[in-house]
Parts: C-alpha cells; sequence; structure tokens
C-alpha cells in the first residue's frame, strides 16, 4: 500500500531555495527533503533516545522511576470510563 502523500509549506531563505531549485531537477526536490527530514528525526529520535537512557540509569531518578511504575499497574484497571 503505498503511503499517504501531504503537501506542505515552509519558509526557507530565498538563496537557499533559489540555489537548491537550481541544482536539483524538478522530479529529484521532494524525494531529497524527504530523506534529510527522515535523516533529521532519525538524529532528533536518537538524542531523545539517550535522554531517557541517562535519566532511566542515573540514580537520582530511582524514586520517580519506581513512582511511575506503580502508576503503571493501574492502567489495567477497568476505570477508564469513569
Amino acid at each position: 500500500m503505498p503511503a499517504t502523500m501531504l503537501r506542505a509549506s515552509y519558509t526557507i531563505s530565498a538563496p537557499t531555495l533559489q540555489r537548491f531549485n537550481a541544482i536539483v531537477p524538478q522530479g529529484e526536490r521532494s524525494r531529497i527533503i524527504e530523506s534529510l527530514m527522515q535523516k533529521a528525526l532519525l538524529e532528533k529520535e536518537c538524542e531523545l533516545e539517550r535522554i531517557a537512557a541517562a535519566f532511566m540509569a542515573d540514580p537520582a531518578n530511582t524514586e520517580c522511576i519506581a513512582e511511575d511504575a506503580a502508576w503503571d499497574v493501574t492502567v489495567g484497571d477497568g476505570l477508564e470510563g469513569i
């Protein structure tokens, strides 16, 4: 099944966009922009994973992590509609 395609509008400096449009053929622009977005997303996700791992490994956060785990047991308590 093909992925849903969306159009988006972003503000990019005129010189950068003009250079991009002059160098990158029209049929390749969306593919290149998408690949750059995917790279940026991967970098940001890795950064967030590193932050989360550091938080989980820090002994100063043990109490907070334990409290979170205690709340996790209430997920399946059947009280969603109350």
